[in-house]
């Protein structure tokens, strides 16, 4: 089986919004269905896990209805942090070691089809697999957010974006090693999880329309990009369905 855990949780303090970002309309429909939709049209995806605060479940399954997503079938509790609500996720799933897991978040809306099927495809290889784009830009690093520790060049540098794929064993058993470790340190991403308990990491190249709507201005943003994103997967829909 091939689940899809979609990551809705969060306050969304940085979004300076009554509504949690996620949950906010984006072209007349809120944010957190177009992840679903992408999952729901992938061919490889069998079922949809949401996982979000449970004052939302109601109209979760509400919008599940509306927009079509037949593949959602367990909303579950979101956590604090988001390793809280990606474990929160994992053990409402009935999913056996070599499963898949694939991770998304409803504030990266526009996730391509293609994207999706080169991380399935990528599981052929790795047992776990995120999805980047080259940098643009030198990185600098700073220890203290004053004075620079080091500067990065980007020739070797990717930004890491979603969605990211893994077997589901191995990510349930990377964050069971997080949680019982006493002396942790803070880590968000998943892919770090896994690179710690010793499970290499493949990557796929993503797309720059795989934007993750953080700020006010990235809304606006992602509303300007939205009809040449529907243009470029309608082109991919147009070479699939010619066999090309």
């Amino acid at each position: 089986m091939n689940y899809a855990i979609i990551l809705a949780g969060g306050k969304g303090v940085r979004f300076q919004g009554d509504i949690p970002k996620q949950f906010v309309e984006l072209t007349n429909c809120p944010m957190l269905v177009y992840s679903m939709r992408t999952a729901q049209v992938n061919k490889h995806v069998d079922a949809i896990c949401v996982v979000a605060p449970e004052s939302y479940h109601v109209r979760i399954r509400k919008w599940a209805k509306e927009y079509g997503i037949t593949k959602l079938s367990i909303c579950a509790e979101s956590g604090r942090e988001r390793y809280q609500s990606v474990y929160q996720g994992l053990m409402a799933l009935p999913a056996k070691p070599r499963d898949t897991v694939i991770i998304m978040t409803a504030v990266c809306p526009f996730v391509s089809q293609l994207t999706m099927d080169k991380l399935y495809a990528a599981m052929e290889k790795w047992e776990a697999c995120i999805t980047v784009i080259k940098a643009t830009d030198a990185i600098t690093f700073s220890n203290d957010g004053k004075n620079v520790n080091r500067t990065l060049q980007k020739k070797k540098l990717f930004v890491q974006q979603g969605p990211q794929i893994f077997r589901y064993g191995i990510l349930r058993q990377a964050h069971r090693a997080y949680l019982e470790d006493e002396d942790r340190i803070e880590v968000n991403e998943d892919s770090e999880l896994v690179l710690n308990i010793g499970v290499e990491c493949g990557m796929v190249l993503g797309d720059r329309y795989c934007i993750k709507v953080t700020y006010p201005e990235d809304l606006a943003m992602a509303q300007a990009l939205y009809p040449l994103f529907v243009k470029q997967e309608q082109g991919i829909k147009n070479v699939r369905s010619k066999g090309v």
